[in-house]
């Protein structure tokens, strides 16, 4: 039994100057997911093959927070850096122009929880894309850290400025397509009537 080495729950060690080894637990972890806007499913990453952004359309994220450990964490703090052409819209926290990021805490993450925290984002308008190029992919990234663990994630999507041979995101967003359609039937087929009567 005593031979037995000694199990350490680590995932990230380093070498540091010196020779000797620093491992960090990875029993706090977070991942990061964007939802695809055709399917709204919640995705690792949305690739150049996927459905893309259009400048002005929505994006929502997704953190998932897990601690797997025998503790509780107290605070874990999060931090969400948006990549260029993406501007924070709601979500927990404070959100910093200058660096594009939001930062939150999250108290009394106890032993085996798992949290979940949605973020809202937005494109920005087509002006702010250079003109060159047409399609970008860009990536989120997310941090978590306490005591002396810390993770970290990202997630992939595209933006499409030009919407020829693209499966792209209408601005005003696919769900709201299909609740704009029954009135634009309405209102064609009262042009119908009036038409007809004269």
């Amino acid at each position: 039994f005593f031979l037995l080495p000694l199990r350490v729950n680590a995932d990230t060690c380093t070498t540091q100057y010196g020779g000797s080894v620093t491992c960090i637990p990875s029993d706090l972890t977070v991942n990061k997911q964007v939802r695809n806007p055709v399917t709204n499913n919640f995705v690792e990453n949305l690739s150049s093959t996927d459905p893309a952004f259009s400048p002005g359309s929505s994006v929502l994220f997704r953190l998932i927070i897990k601690n797997t450990s025998g503790q509780t964490f107290n605070p874990v703090a999060v931090k969400d850096t948006f990549p260029g052409y993406l501007t924070f819209v709601a979500g927990p926290g404070t959100y910093d122009k200058a660096s594009n990021t939001l930062t939150f805490n999250l108290e009394n993450v106890i032993a085996g929880e798992t949290r979940t925290v949605e973020i809202l984002a937005k494109v920005n308008d087509k002006s702010a894309f250079p003109s060159a190029n047409s399609f970008f992919c860009v990536t989120n990234v997310a941090d978590v850290s306490s005591l002396n663990r810390a993770d970290h994630d990202t997630a992939q999507l595209c933006i499409q400025t030009s919407l020829m041979g693209a499966t792209t995101l209408p601005v005003a967003g696919f769900n709201d397509l299909l609740l704009v359609l029954p009135f634009m039937g309405v209102g064609l087929g009262g042009v119908a009537l009036l038409r007809k009567n004269k």
